[in-house]
Order: structure tokens, then C-alpha cells, then sequence
């Protein structure tokens, strides 16, 4: 009895269910659950996707513009109205008469030139000078003068001072006692030349202002400075006197060759200083005798200055020739060898004895330095023998026959 109320004593209503057949009719639901989700989902999907959908676009802003025809407030007249003929009439001038009531003065012809240098013998005649005398606007003194064949002008016959004549058109006057060189009064202005690779270096640029400094410490001659002047640019012909200084290689552009040439033949006058004179070839001395050679042709020819040449006479005398300038010097040299070895040797440049030129027509038109004066004119002491050359320089350039400011003293000085 006690062993079949065990056997009861665990079972219950759970017992009855079939977990088998359960479990197969859950899994056939959950399939059958899945393939309808799949399926709505894909119907779902292809509907979206198939279906043709419309986005409005709205239409952007626009602005018309609406133009009126204007309206006439006026009718047009059609009728021809003829011009009248355009007379051309001649004004005639009128001589001005002295009024009565005008006061003169006494005024003595003398007066006009009292204070203008008279380096010529002169005569005067003027037409019955009264003592009396009233000076008209349309009244003329006639004068007759007595000029030396040297062709100076004489600034007391024209009634001019050379200083009224610097008013920036000019770069260069000059009037010269033909009894005395040094007597020489007037104005210059100084520059230099660039190109589109000539430039002169910084450590040298101070050489022309003491050039300047020169002129106007030993000579009448009133020098200033200058802006620098192009190779290319026709502002080159106005300048009597150029200086061009170089201390590297460099070349001149087809135009700056044309214009330079042309600039020398037309009464220009140069002055090129090369700036490393201690060394025989070098870049700077190839390139400066290469551009006369570009810009004059066949005719560069570099002929040695003699020294009973002008140039060393027309105001301080050098009857030795040109003083020396800055091309003795003690050069230091480095040399490798194959094995690596280094060796320094230092030399001493040898002097140059003249100056080369080169002449067109007997005109000298340039000179080339081999001196190196630029180096000596940017001190301030012991270079006074190479100031007085470079004043040399100057005064032959404004005062040489052919020249730009002799041609035009020489116009000035013509008594018509």
C-alpha cells in the first residue's frame, strides 16, 4: 500500500501534456510566422521602391526688366535750318604807344651787364640812346659784337647768367675762358647707368658723390647728383657725361645695346671704370670691353690715350699720364691640388700705365679705366691726385667739340 501511494506521490497535471508533439506544432507555427513576416516585409520593400514619387521644385525668384519707351514731351521739328558759312578773320596786333602820363626813368645801357663776367672785347651801338630812355615790351637794343674765333659763348653779349639757364632742362652748362682753363663756371649733373643686369655694387656708389664733391671743391662748376640712369632709356641723350662702373660679369639686352651706341654717336661721352682692377681678365674688365664692342661694332677700337692728350690738360696738368688708382694690390690666392691639399700664394698686380679710348670721327667718345678710381673717390683721404683726374674727366666731357653740352653752348652762343 505504502509503495503505490510513492509512485503517485510525483506525478501531476503537467505529466499529460505530449512535449514531443508541442514542440513540433510550435516550430511549424514559428516557420509559417516567419515566412509571412519575410513576406510582408518584401511586398512592403518592392512597393516603395516600384512606386514613382513627384518632388516639387519651387520656382526660383526672377526679376524682369521692363523697359518703357520714352515718351516725347516735345514733336520734333522737321524743317532744314542752314547754317550760316564759318568766316575766318585774321587778328591783327596793335603796336602799344607810350601814354603821356607815364614817368621814366634814366636807365644807362651800361647797367645790364654790370654784373656779368666780360671774358671778351665788345662794342656796343645802340639805336640814339637818349638820357632819357623808356624800355616798350616791342623794343630792341641792336648790338654789334667782336667774338673770338674759339666759338665760347660770351654771356655778356646774350644778357643772360649761366645759372638761369639750370632750370632742370639741361644737364650740363658750362662758360670758359679760352686765355684760362680753370676759369670755367656753369652747372653738371652726375649719375650712373644701370641695365637689366649692370648694376653698380653698394660698396661703390659713394665714389660718384665724392666725384661731385671733387668738381665743386676744385672748379666753378656747380655738380650735383643725379637719379640713376637706364641703358635703354632716352633720357640717356640728355647727359653729356655718364660713368659706369662694374665689378662682375653681366650683358646688355639688344635694346641697350642700340640705344647705347647711338647715345655715343650723337655726342655722348663715357667713362667705364673697372671695379676689381687687380685681376688681369677678369669678369668685369671682359664685360665692359664687350659692351663697346656690342654697342659700337667694328668701330671699338681701344687705342692708348697719349699724355699730350687734352684729357690731361684740359684743367689740371698730368704730363705723366693718368695717376695711379687702386690696382696695386697684394692678392691672396687659393689653390687645391689633386691629394687634397691646399696652398695660398699671394702676389702683388702690376700697374697700369694709360687709359684706353676709343675714338669716333676724332672725337673721343669713351674711355675705358683699367684704374679703379671708383675705389680711390670713396675715400676721404689720400686720393686727391685721383679727384683731380676725375675732374679731368668731367671737364673734357662738357667742354670736348662734338659734345652734348658743347652743341648746346654753341647754340646759345650763336648771335643771330
Amino acid at each position: 500500500m505504502s509503495g503505490a501511494d510513492n509512485s503517485q506521490r510525483f506525478h501531476g497535471p503537467s505529466e499529460a501534456i505530449d512535449i514531443k508533439k508541442l514542440e513540433k506544432e510550435s516550430r511549424k507555427l514559428l516557420v509559417l510566422g516567419l515566412i509571412v513576416a519575410v513576406s510582408f516585409h518584401a511586398a512592403a520593400g518592392a512597393y516603395f521602391m516600384l512606386r514613382k514619387t513627384e518632388v516639387k521644385v519651387s520656382r526660383p525668384l526672377m526679376m524682369t526688366y521692363v523697359i518703357t519707351p520714352p515718351r516725347m514731351t516735345r514733336v520734333p521739328d522737321k524743317r532744314v535750318v542752314r547754317t550760316k558759312d564759318r568766316t575766318l578773320t585774321r587778328k591783327t596786333m596793335v603796336r602799344r604807344t607810350i601814354p603821356a602820363d607815364i614817368q621814366t626813368k634814366p636807365v644807362s645801357t651800361v647797367d645790364y651787364f654790370l654784373d656779368i663776367e666780360m671774358p671778351f672785347d665788345f662794342d656796343i651801338e645802340t639805336v640814339s640812346p637818349p638820357s632819357e630812355l623808356f624800355l616798350p615790351q616791342d623794343m630792341f637794343i641792336e648790338t654789334a659784337a667782336n667774338r673770338e674765333p674759339e666759338n665760347l659763348i660770351s654771356m655778356r653779349e646774350e644778357m643772360i647768367s649761366i645759372d638761369d639757364l639750370d632750370m632742370g632742362r639741361y644737364k650740363a652748362m658750362i662758360i670758359q675762358d679760352p686765355g684760362n682753363k680753370q676759369r670755367i663756371k656753369g652747372f653738371i649733373y652726375l649719375s650712373t647707368v644701370w641695365g637689366a643686369q649692370l648694376k653698380p655694387p653698394d660698396e661703390l656708389k659713394r665714389s660718384v658723390i665724392g666725384l661731385a664733391e671733387a668738381v665743386n671743391r676744385y672748379t666753378n662748376i656747380n655738380a650735383k647728383m643725379d637719379a640713376h640712369l637706364y641703358l635703354d632709356s632716352r633720357k640717356l641723350f640728355d647727359a653729356p657725361f655718364v660713368y659706369i662702373m662694374a665689378d662682375s660679369a653681366f650683358e646688355l639686352t639688344t635694346i641697350e645695346r642700340r640705344n647705347f651706341g647711338e647715345y655715343l654717336r650723337n655726342g655722348g661721352f663715357a667713362l667705364l671704370d673697372n671695379g676689381t682692377p687687380e685681376f688681369e681678365y677678369g669678369q668685369a674688365e671682359a664685360s665692359l670691353r664687350q659692351m663697346l664692342k656690342d654697342s659700337l661694332g667694328a668701330q671699338a677700337k681701344f687705342l692708348p690715350i697719349p699724355n699730350d692728350h687734352p684729357l690731361y690738360h684740359c684743367f689740371f696738368d698730368f704730363d705723366d699720364g693718368p695717376p695711379l688708382g687702386a690696382e696695386i694690390q697684394i692678392v691672396q690666392t687659393t689653390t687645391t691640388g689633386i691629394q687634397g691639399e691646399t696652398a695660398r700664394n699671394a702676389y702683388m698686380s702690376k700697374p697700369v700705365l694709360y687709359l684706353e679710348g676709343i675714338w669716333l670721327d676724332e672725337r673721343l667718345v669713351a674711355i675705358y679705366s683699367d684704374k679703379g678710381y671708383a675705389l680711390k673717390w670713396k675715400k676721404l683721404f689720400n686720393n686727391n691726385p685721383q679727384l683731380k683726374m676725375g675732374v679731368n674727366f668731367v671737364v673734357f666731357a662738357i667742354t670736348q667739340a662734338g659734345g652734348i653740352a658743347k652743341r648746346k653752348m654753341d647754340f646759345f652762343s650763336t648771335v643771330q
